[in-house]
């Protein structure tokens, strides 16, 4: 009966690792989308501080837009 109740609590253990793994894939999904979502917001928000820094320059050309 031992090897009979070994390879049960072996099956149960790869049941339990398989559904593990899927829920960390599924939790990686997520902050995979989370990332891409913050990366879109950071990319307009640098594409209007760019356009921000141009048009003060084009104000007020003593400004030096080499200047961080």
């Amino acid at each position: 009966m031992s090897a009979v109740s070994d390879a049960i609590t072996a099956i149960r253990d790869a049941l339990k690792l398989a559904d593990d793994v899927k829920r960390v894939g599924d939790q990686l999904t997520g902050i995979a989308q989370e990332l891409r979502d913050h990366d879109r917001r950071i990319t307009r928000l640098e594409a209007k501080w760019e356009t921000a820094i141009e048009l003060a320059a084009i104000r007020h050309p003593r400004i030096d837009q080499n200047r961080p």
